[in-house]
């Protein structure tokens, strides 16, 4: 800003002394208009050098003046610049301390107050953080009486394991039997029947004679399940060939593996030629029937591998099923059971339901008869209500000794053909 000061002085200066020449030379420049020019034949005027020499002195005492003015007045400038620099400097040496302790109180306020919030913010962390070592030591502890009873249950299921194994070796001697394997195919074929049909009497029927044979055994299917006539009687025969099927599984030999599938295929015709002689009899029994395979791997095998046993039982009439795929079966046997149950009774519904039709005409015309009877019933009652007030009104009166009262009351009868 000094600066800025200097130079426009100076360039004030400059201009004024380029003025006060310009001035000078026309000032010289006019004088020498103004003087008369002699005639070409007289000769020429002789200047007049005092007083040119009086007019370069007057022009340098002016040049000389003008000078000190010229300095004069900036050094007076200088020292109002000078003087307004010092109050400058003083106002802002003023600001910047009142600037200064400004933001340090203000920054001491935002300390003070961010220190606050430090602390309350840290007790608060160390509050939760103290809430969630409690939580955790609970959480800890509730998990570690779980991973103690877990443990105790993986003790007892490696326990129950063990027994299992024992029972497993058991289950396999049991299937190794053909009598064992024969009870254990009936008790399955016994619950699939329980779970469809329940209790209910009539409908199939466990360890039937099909025929009596005098020097031999009896032909007995393992059960029978009663059809509407003229479809009679399914029978179910449950074969479980599990000895041919796990030698199959027991060998690695590719060769021996299909070799020992033809036998178990073979096996399984054979049960199938046995079903088909035994239990379809014409006449007596449907034109199929049920070979029960009372284990889900071998059915499903069967179907798998043994697409011949598959295609011979379906020429033989025979259905094989599983203790997964003959609640179907039976489900829909009984479901066309109740359903020509249902035929059955068509007409003797019909017929009920007709003779019901009467009743209720029958009963609409005594309801009839019963309401309006019950409406003069309801008639009558209100007049012998009012009847009734009326001779208490006459009695009271009669009590009260007051004939004005015996005398306003109305003169109609008490009862119909009678004056009061």
């Amino acid at each position: 800003m000094i600066l800025d000061s200097f130079l426009v002085l100076g360039i004030i200066s400059l201009i004024i002394s380029s003025i006060v020449l310009i001035a000078l030379v026309v000032v010289i420049v006019v004088l020498l208009k103004r003087k008369p020019q002699a005639p070409s034949d007289q000769p020429a005027p002789v200047i007049d050098l005092k007083e040119i020499g009086a007019l370069s002195n007057q022009l340098d005492n002016l040049s000389k003046e003008m000078k000190m003015n010229v300095e004069l007045a900036v050094s007076k400038e200088m020292s109002k610049s000078y003087e307004l620099l010092g109050k400058q400097s003083n106002e802002n040496n003023e600001k910047l301390d009142r600037f200064k302790s400004g933001i340090t109180e203000d920054l001491n306020k935002r300390f003070d107050s961010l220190n606050e919030t430090m602390v309350n913010r840290l007790n608060d962390i160390n509050k939760k953080v103290d809430e969630k070592l409690q939580e955790g030591f609970k959480g800890t502890s509730e998990s570690m009486a779980q991973v103690r009873e877990r443990l105790q249950a993986i003790d007892d299921a490696q326990k129950n394991i063990e027994t299992l194994s024992k029972d497993v070796v058991s289950l396999k001697n049991v299937l190794e039997g053909n009598q064992s394997r024969g009870q254990y195919g009936e008790y399955q074929l016994s619950m699939v029947l329980h779970n469809v049909f329940g209790d209910t009497i009539g409908c199939y029927q466990e360890q039937y004679t099909m025929k009596k044979v005098k020097d031999g055994d009896d032909v007995r299917a393992d059960a029978v399940v009663f059809m509407p006539e003229p479809n009679k009687m399914i029978c179910i025969d449950s074969k479980f060939p599990f000895q041919d099927y796990s030698r199959i599984f027991e060998s690695t030999d590719k060769e021996e593996i299909e070799k020992l599938t033809k036998d178990f295929t073979g096996s399984v015709k054979k049960h199938i030629t046995a079903i088909k002689d035994k239990y379809i009899v014409e006449g007596k029994t449907a034109q199929n029937a049920i070979m029960f395979i009372p284990n889900d791997g071998v059915f499903a095998f069967i179907f798998q591998n043994c697409q011949d046993a598959v295609d011979y039982a379906r020429a033989q009439r025979v259905v094989l099923t599983s203790p997964s795929t003959l609640p179907s079966i039976l489900y829909t046997i009984n479901m066309v059971r109740i359903e020509v149950e249902r035929a059955k009774n068509v007409q003797e519904i019909s017929r009920q339901l007709s003779k019901l039709g009467k009743d209720f005409e029958m009963f609409g015309r005594e309801w009839d008869q019963f309401s309006s009877q019950l409406e003069k019933a309801s008639n009558s009652r209100e007049k012998l209500d009012k009847r009734v007030g009326r001779i208490t009104s006459k009695f009271d009166a009669i009590k009260t000794s007051n004939p004005s009262e015996l005398t306003s009351e109305d003169d109609t009868p008490l009862i119909e053909g009678e004056e009061n």
